[in-house]
């Protein structure tokens, strides 16, 4: 059990957190939640004993292990494989076997396990990572927004993980569906304390919100009594009377404890401004084909038509062209055949890796705005208001800003003009949990069409309502939301992660592999106690061969005999146990591991 003992951390005169306590039993699976800000990577940093905390202690039992998904993305060992399996101490065939299953889960081809880290994606890297961290099989394990750059399909391979994991993790993500489905209790970290709730993150979060309702409506009433109490004191003083009851009030009103007004933390807000479309097919796609390499393509022939106000959610694994097909519907690629029209007249309001690259290091975020949208210092300034970035921190420069930030900054470009269409590539992104459901919300609202790449299955389920489905080599449009796509469809099983019985091509193979491991080992054994026994004997007949010589120098003739028969019958195991050692190292050599 980890336990967490009055824990406190400062930043400057700045207070993160202070005085929290709290404990991890051994199977416990814990979301924590908190604004950006609020310290939760902090908090695992701690825990790591990457970072120490000002004030209380962390106690664990000996030889407890805390493992955590780490966001350092070098590599050391030439293929994915090597990188992965280097966390185990020996290279045995189980736990080849296991990093195969494990990649395979994340969603790792088997031909690409000689591949080199560095070959693949940011979000590929991260899975490498991720799945060194689950095959050290800690006692805790932390994830850090592990959901970041997992497709859908990873992503339920890891919820059905995580579900069957024995031993107690905490996880911090901006997925709050995914979170409801894996954890068993909630933590918190809010206004600089933290608090537990059995549940999810929705259950706490609105029992924090009535909390702090109780609380302001509580502290309303003591200063309407302190008010009262104050008025009469000022309308009775001068009374001779009165003297007895005023200085009764007096006393109680130095006694009276107001609570504190609570700091006005304020909320995100999102709403995108919509623009009435005049037509009916806003983007049109006819027989679109593309492809990368060795002339496959990644979709191909591929037809559909928008229609003002569609929802369309594109899903399916990374790498098979989502972002590409939201590139190419957006005109900011060319498909390989076919055409896309897109009206002249159509205002798209675009969100993607392009937005991140166009953001200017240099300039300041208030900067960065005002020169990408001409809106004018007011305009800017009201919307990043509404971003939580208030005062001075609209002067921060872009390359400063966190990744959170960032992806709010190119948000509020979006805001500040109307679109017909908005065209998203995983909007919700390094963003904290309430910020991601103030988008969907406003998501929702948007009197536009949308179309939009998302692993987020909330946001899915609340927002689309059609689908472009890549799935099994297919892509294919669904004209249905995400949830009634999971009741009729589904993915199909070559899209599911692959189980981890079935990771060779024959299991028999691996059982084989490992009875050959086993017969190697015991082969290697025997011909070391050989050796040993061997030594030993050696060591017999020196010592015989000492009182041999004296022997021979007293002329005992008896001894003598008795002496040398004993030499002759050692030599002769000596041969045999050569004989036996031979035969062991040839079928040490004849195992082909």
């Amino acid at each position: 059990m980890l336990q967490v003992k009055n824990v406190s951390k400062y930043f400057g005169a700045q207070t993160l957190f202070s005085d929290i306590s709290f404990a991890v039993g051994p199977t416990e699976k814990i979301g924590l939640i908190g604004r950006n800000g609020t310290g939760k990577t902090t908090l695992f940093k701690i825990l790591l004993d990457e970072e120490a905390a000002d004030e209380g202690s962390i106690e664990t039992p000996p030889q407890y292990h805390i493992a955590a998904l780490t966001q350092h993305l070098s590599f050391t060992k030439q293929t994915v494989l090597e990188e992965v399996c280097q966390i185990f101490e020996n290279s045995e065939v189980e736990n080849t076997w296991k990093a195969k299953s494990m990649l395979m889960g994340l969603g790792f081809l088997e031909s690409e396990f000689q591949k080199s880290p560095t070959a693949f994606s940011g979000g590929y890297q991260i899975r490498i990572r991720l799945a060194q961290a689950l095959l050290s099989e800690p006692d805790l394990l932390l994830l850090d927004e592990p959901t970041n750059y997992l497709d859908i399909i990873s992503l339920r391979w890891l919820e059905e993980f995580l579900k069957t994991w024995k031993k107690s993790f905490l996880l911090i993500t901006h997925d709050v569906h995914f979170m409801e489905r894996v954890v068993e209790s909630t933590l918190a970290l809010h206004r600089g304390k933290l608090k537990r709730m059995k549940g999810g993150p929705k259950k706490l979060m609105q029992q924090i919100a009535q909390d702090e309702e109780v609380y302001e409506k509580t502290r309303q009433n003591q200063e309407k009594k302190k008010a009262a109490q104050e008025e009469f004191i000022r309308t009775f003083r001068a009374g001779a009377r009165s003297a007895g009851l005023v200085q009764s009030r007096i006393k109680s009103l130095e006694k009276q404890e107001i609570a504190e007004k609570l700091d006005f933390l304020p909320t995100i807000h999102f709403q995108f401004p919509g623009e009435l479309f005049r037509g009916n097919i806003m983007i049109e796609a006819k027989n679109i084909t593309f492809g990368y390499e060795n002339n496959t393509a990644l979709f191909s022939k591929f037809s559909m038509s928008m229609l003002p106000y569609e929802k369309i959610g594109i899903v399916g694994k990374n790498g098979k062209g989502k972002t590409t097909m939201l590139n190419i519907l957006a005109g900011k690629m060319m498909p390989q055949s076919g055409h896309v029209r897109i009206l002249p007249t159509l205002s798209i309001g675009y969100f993607g890796s392009e937005s991140f690259e166009s953001l200017s290091p240099e300039k300041t975020l208030l900067e960065e705005v005002i020169t990408a949208t001409k809106a004018s210092e007011q305009q800017v300034r009201g919307i990043l208001g509404s971003l939580l970035f208030s005062g001075d921190t609209v002067k921060k420069k872009i390359k400063a800003l966190s990744g959170g930030e960032k992806n709010r900054a190119c948000m509020a470009k979006l805001l500040l003009a109307k679109h017909h269409v908005l065209i998203l590539d995983e909007p919700t992104n390094h963003l904290d949990l309430e910020s991601c459901l103030a988008l969907i919300e406003a998501l929702k609202k948007f009197n536009g069409a949308i179309i939009v790449v998302s692993h987020d299955e909330y946001l899915l389920s609340q927002v689309a309502t059609q689908l472009i489905v890549f799935d099994n080599q297919t892509v294919q449009i669904r004209s249905m939301g995400y949830d009634e796509f999971l009741k009729t469809h589904g993915w199909t099983e070559d899209a599911k992660p692959t189980a981890i019985s079935s990771i060779s091509d024959n299991k028999q193979e691996y059982l084989e592999q490992k009875q050959q491991q086993k017969r190697k080992r015991q082969a290697e054994n025997l011909a070391k106690k050989t050796e040993e026994m061997i030594t030993q004997r050696q060591e017999t007949i020196q010592k015989i061969s000492e009182k041999l010589i004296k022997a021979s120098s007293k002329k005992n003739i008896d001894d003598m005999k008795s002496l040398g028969k004993e030499i002759k019958d050692i030599q002769k195991e000596i041969d045999d146990l050569y004989a036996v050692l031979e035969k062991t190292f040839e079928e040490i050599d004849s195992i082909p591991l």
